[in-house]
């Protein structure tokens, strides 16, 4: 894949309906990339489970009791796709790349968190600002590996369906993947 064509995720990243569906039940598919991601990270025994709603969310986010198997397992595929895709493309080029997408995530997403959490009847500047985050790192994985080439089992590029879903993917806490 060229570098050009990550400017298309940055173009999704602007439109995605950031967090429009966090609180509501799963869809099948929903299931199913929160079950693709964790087998993609080696991690296929973690059971699911869904924040009731944004308080809990917070919580979860702010756990000191968050999974060093699952934080580790990200990081190792961030740092070897970032090597593969940088020697494919030149370091420069690709982290200009994924600055846009970064930035573009962000640009939407914040905004669109913040509603969220209206809606919900919370003003918490700090927690929009966790999640739109969390929205740009997840497309700042999603561009390392389409940078790569990755196919779209990959776990990046099925966690960004979650959060393009409307989602937020939490992490993993006390054994469970968190998918708000």
């Amino acid at each position: 894949m060229s570098l050009a064509a990550l400017d298309a995720l940055a173009r999704r990243a602007a439109a995605a309906p950031w967090f429009a569906a966090v609180g509501e039940p799963l869809t099948a598919g929903e299931r199913a990339d929160a079950a693709s991601y964790l087998a993609a990270l080696g991690l296929p025994a973690i059971a699911l489970a869904i924040p009731a709603d944004w308080t809990q969310a917070k919580a979860l986010a702010d756990a000191p009791d968050w999974d060093q198997a699952w934080w580790d397992a990200e990081e190792r595929l961030r740092v070897a796709l970032l090597d593969s895709a940088a020697a494919r493309h030149g370091r420069p080029a690709l982290l200009a790349a994924l600055s846009r997408i970064a930035q573009a995530a962000s640009d939407a997403s914040h905004g669109q968190a913040a509603a969220a959490l209206l809606r919900a009847g919370i003003a918490d500047p700090a927690l929009a600002r966790a999640a739109s985050g969390a929205a740009s790192q997840a497309c700042y994985q999603a561009g390392l590996a389409a940078a790569d080439g990755a196919p779209a089992g990959h776990a990046f590029l099925a966690k960004l369906r979650l959060f393009e879903a409307g989602r937020w993917p939490l992490g993993i806490v006390a054994d469970r993947f968190h998918v708000f």
